[in-house]
This record gives C-alpha cells, sequence and structure tokens, in this order.
C-alpha cells in the first residue's frame, strides 16, 4: 500500500487541520505506523468512514479506498427504505462510472472489477449488424475512466456483456495492466468478434465461458504478443462437454502461437471443461522448462467417464515423454486415471496434489437476467459419483497406482496431498504415506472402516503435519456419532471436549463437514489418576481453514 499524498487531493478535505477554536494540534502517530494500521482495515465502509475524521486521514486513507473498485449492475431496479437506489440521479453503477470518468480519483484505481448484469434493450439490433446504442455508450464511459486510470493493474470483466473494441485498445494502451480476467457472455444473440490486441505487459490472463456459439472474442494475437505471461487459466462452457459436442480445438486458441513456433513460458497452466479431440498440439504450446503448476478440472476425462464421451477422452490416453513433466510442483485434477498415475511415475519432485471430490464447491454462473443457472464446472463425468461395484474395483486399482506413485516418486518432497473421497484408506496404506512422506504438511484423505485405530497411532509420526482433513463417505457417520463430540456438535455439551493430541504440530482437523480445531496439548489427570498430554477441541468453520489449500483448492473453478 502506498501512503503517497496525491498531488491532485492535496487541501481538498473538508476536514479542517486545526483543532476547534483555534487550539494546538493534537499530537499524530508515525506516518509509517499509520499506514499499517490501516492496512488492517477490510470493509470498504470503514475505510470510508476514516476518510471523514480529520484531513491527516483522509489523505491516508483516499489512495486505499480506491484501490479495488467494484462496479455491479442489476438488471431490476433496487429499493432501500422504499425508494430506488438512485434516486434523484442515475443508478449506483452509472453514477460510479461517472464519477470515475471525470472525477479526480480514477489515478488512485489499481485494481478494477465491473460485474452484474447489463441491460441492452436493443439486443434485437444484433441480428440487424448493428450494436446496441447502449453497448456503445458503456463502451465509450468505460474507455473514458479507463483512460483516467494511470495505475491500473489489474481489470476483472464480470459482465453479461462483451469489451467494445474500444476498451481493448485503451486495454492495449495501458503499460501497467499486468493482469486481465474475461467472462464470456452465454447468449447466442450475433454479435461483432473482435481481435483482441496485444497487451506486452500481461502477466496472469483468465478467459470464462468461451463458447463457439456465444461468439467470444479472438484472444490468439493477446496470448502471442504476451511474453511476459506466467499465469494463464481457460474456461470453456461446460455445454460441449455436457452435450457431447467437440466442437472446439485448441488451435483456436494457440493457433497464432503454434504458426509462430512460440512455446508460452508461463509458470502456471490453468484448463477446464475443454471437450475436443487430442491432435498433438498440447505439447507444442507450453515451454515445459517452465511449467511447473497445472489445474486440468474436467478436462481428459477420467476413471468414470461419460459414456457419450468416452471416444474423445480415449485420445487424450497418450501420454507424452518425461522430458515434459520434469518440473512439475503442484498439480490440480477432478478426474484420476490411471494415465495420471503413470505419469506421475514418469517424473519426481512434485510438493502438491489436490483431487477435487464430490464435496468440492461449485461455481455458478448468470443467465442474461442475472439468475443463476446450472453448475458452471460440474458435469456428470465427475470421478467422485457414487461408484458400483465395478467401479469400486477400479477405484481401489486406481488408488494403489496414485499411491504406489507418490511414495515412490515424490514422498520425499511432497508437502500437500488431497486424495479422492472415493478412495478410503486402510491401516497399512496410512503407514506407507507415514514413511514414505515425511515433509507433508497438509493431508486429506477418506478412512476405511477400521482405519480410524490405525490414524491415531500413526499420527504422531506426522513431525510437519499442521491440517488433517477425514474425507465424507460412510464411515465418516460413526465418528460424528461418538457421544463426546456429538454433544459439542449439537451444543449441548457444557464443558470443553478434550482429545489425546495427535502430535505437537496439528491445529486442525476435518471430519466430512465439520472443522475442528485443536489448542495446543495440556497435561491432564485421566480416571486412574495419570497424567497425559490432550488438546482443547472446539468447533471452527469452513473460514478458518481456508489458509490451507486442501480445502480452499477443492473447488470446481480455476
Amino acid at each position: 500500500m502506498s501512503t503517497e499524498i496525491p498531488p491532485h487531493v492535496l487541501y481538498a478535505s473538508p476536514v479542517p487541520l486545526n483543532a476547534p477554536n483555534g487550539g494546538p494540534k493534537e499530537q499524530t502517530l508515525p506516518l509509517s505506523l499509520i499506514a499499517h494500521v490501516i492496512s488492517f482495515v477490510e470493509d470498504v465502509g470503514d475505510i470510508a468512514r476514516m476518510t471523514r475524521t480529520c484531513r491527516l486521514m483522509y489523505y491516508m486513507t483516499l489512495p486505499v479506498l480506491y484501490e479495488r473498485v467494484t462496479l455491479r449492475s442489476y438488471p431490476e431496479t433496487r429499493y432501500v427504505d422504499g425508494r430506488p437506489e438512485g434516486y434523484g440521479s442515475g443508478s449506483p453503477f452509472a453514477m460510479g462510472l461517472s464519477g470515475l470518468a471525470s472525477g479526480n480519483s480514477a489515478p488512485l484505481v489499481k485494481e478494477f472489477t465491473v460485474t452484474g448484469a447489463w441491460s441492452e434493450p436493443g439486443i434485437d439490433e444484433y441480428s440487424r449488424g448493428k450494436i446496441p446504442d447502449s453497448t456503445i455508450m458503456l463502451g465509450i464511459a468505460l474507455r473514458a475512466a479507463m483512460d483516467r486510470m494511470t495505475h491500473l493493474k489489474s481489470l476483472t470483466w464480470d459482465l453479461d456483456s462483451k469489451p467494445t473494441k474500444s476498451i481493448y485498445q485503451g486495454l492495449a494502451l495501458r503499460p501497467t495492466l499486468t493482469s486481465l480476467s474475461l467472462r464470456f457472455p452465454r447468449t447466442r444473440s450475433p454479435r461483432p468478434i473482435v481481435l483482441v490486441p496485444p497487451m506486452p505487459n500481461l502477466r496472469s490472463l483468465r478467459v470464462s465461458d468461451i463458447d463457439p456459439l456465444c461468439y467470444p472474442d479472438d484472444i490468439s494475437v493477446l496470448i502471442l504478443n504476451a511474453k511476459k505471461l506466467d499465469d494463464l487459466r481457460i474456461h470453456w462452457s461446460p455445454r460441449m462437454r455436457q452435450e457431447a459436442e467437440p466442437s472446439i480445438n485448441l488451435r483456436t486458441i494457440f493457433g497464432k502461437c503454434l504458426e509462430a513456433g512460440y512455446r508460452l513460458r508461463v509458470t502456471h497452466v490453468g484448463l477446464q471443461n475443454f471437450y475436443g479431440p487430442n491432435t498433438g498440439d498440447l505439447q507444442e504450446i507450453f515451454d515445459s522448462d517452465y511449467t511447473q503448476s497445472t489445474d486440468f478440472i474436467d478436462t481428459f476425462g477420467g476413471t468414470y467417464s461419460r459414456p457419450t464421451t468416452i471416444w474423445v477422452d480415449e485420445t487424450w490416453k497418450h501420454i507424452p515423454g518425461p522430458k515434459y513433466f520434469k518440473n512439475f510442483k503442484k498439480n490440480r485434477i477432478s478426474e484420476p486415471a490411471l494415465e495420471h498415475a503413470k505419469i506421475l511415475t514418469l517424473c519426481d519432485g512434485l510438493e502438491e496434489l489436490y483431487m477435487i471430490g464430490g464435496n468440492a464447491t461449485t461455481t455458478y454462473t448468470r443467465d442474461t437476467n442475472g439468475d443463476t443457472q446450472s453448475p458452471a464446472c460440474a458435469t456428470p463425468a465427475t470421478s467422485c459419483s457414487t461408484p458400483g461395484s465395478f467401479q469400486e474395483k477400479e477405484a481401489a486399482n486406481t488408488c494403489k497406482a496414485y499411491l504406489r506413485a507418490l511414495t515412490i516418486n515424490h514422498g520425499q518432497t511432497l508437502t500437500k496431498l488431497l486424495l479422492c473421497d472415493q478412495w478410503p484408506l486402510s491401516g497399512t496404506q496410512i503407514g506407507e504415506l507415514v514413511s514414505k512422506c515425511p515433509k507433508l504438511e497438509q493431508l486429506g484423505f477418506a478412512l476405511d472402516r477400521d482405519a480410524g485405530g490405525a490414524m491415531t497411532l500413526l499420527a504422531p509420526f506426522f513431525a510437519n503435519l499442521k491440517a488433517v482433513r477425514i474425507l465424507a463417505n460412510h464411515n465418516t457417520a460413526a465418528i460424528l456419532e461418538e457421544p463426546g463430540l456429538a454433544s459439542l456438535l449439537d451444543g449441548t455439551r457444557t464443558e470443553p471436549l478434550y482429545w489425546k493430541c495427535l502430535n505437537a504440530t496439528v491445529r486442525y482437523c476435518g471430519i466430512a463437514d465439520v472443522v475442528l480445531k485443536l489448542d495446543p496439548a495440556v497435561q491432564m489427570m485421566d480416571e486412574e489418576g495419570n497424567y497425559e498430554w490432550r488438546n482443547v477441541v472446539t468447533v471452527a468453520s469452513r473460514e478458518d481453514v481456508q489458509k490451507f489449500e486442501i480445502w480452499r483448492l477443492d473447488a470446481l473453478e480455476l
């Protein structure tokens, strides 16, 4: 956070600097300490109120207030105390945009987000070859505002109307822009397809809801010229996979790179909902010397592929050579498969592996009226659907293949591991993880029926474990029904719950949807008069464990 007072706000505060009635000025804290305190204030309303306390706080908090700006458009009129929002003027979205385009606050903006549903009363004009005037005017106003954002670093476009060409051109002229997130609309009205111009300083690019029937813009030139790009995430509409429509291919986006012989030097790659045959292009798109982290969500099929998508998914069973995976450090998938387990045997040094499970957070998308629709990322071909007898056998074989690859090839480097919730681990398998993966800090897995006792015995040997998550299956119900824990969860317990300590480092334990916090161990006397170390156990929330990847990254989104 910058503590510099912008020149255009000097002497602009309506609050006097001197004390009332000509009294002496009050002593203030050092500016560096004030700036440090302000950095902990997250609520926008609190920051806005701080600007009105005194002139000094006005100078110090105004850059923080406008550092991150979000404008949200609603499809309907919203009322406050019986009056519509913006009573006497325009909507909050329009008035906020007007203030940025004509006021003095735009140069303070570093992160800009536009989201919601934009009303296009002339949407039928698209079919006549004309862009509606409301969309043109929106583009003009946003371009005017962004041209004044001289320090803009990040833009998130989440409106259900595409950016106009003038907006893209304005972004291309912004040398400070390093992050761009685009979400294309899901409507099928004819629209102009804009060739997105180069933005050479871009480091992070995320594009969502790509659907060839919804006229997405062409980002191939943008990607080719983004030589500093480090993080690339591409999300296709789930419609193609749901309807088994292989209407897309990687050359649509990366064709310019393939023609130029340029391989993207990105550290992180994320692909979601891709459904198309393997034409051998993926290995030629990304430079394996740079790629260290990948997210492949509902992309290449898995153990439980849908019958309607199996023929296209089968084309991805061909495994590249080990050179392609030599630098992989982090991997996140939603569809475990034997082929992926084999890939893990071709490399070493993996540090993080996350398998998105059946209880993962699902992202919902809007329709043109701003209403929520079906999940944007969930497909019937998820790895954690309820398995039958044959699928249980397949899951057991797949689990063994993964555990063998992880313990043999990556055991000495693995620090964070989230396994599939359809793989109940036995005591022997947990023992393998203990002995072969000594650096584990976060671990999520499902327990077999008789593995609970083994987990209690082996837990102290996880010397670095900070968080453990027992995934929901038919065996977790028995754990949650244990009298002491059940009385804690339903609020009837009046005294603390004490557990024999797992080890000296575990602070959070998840059981299905329940999160428990384990305080440092204390000495207690048991029924026989002997002292032993036990942890005080309290109920925590999912928000408390969002700092741990085994919870935060278990979500169906890039």
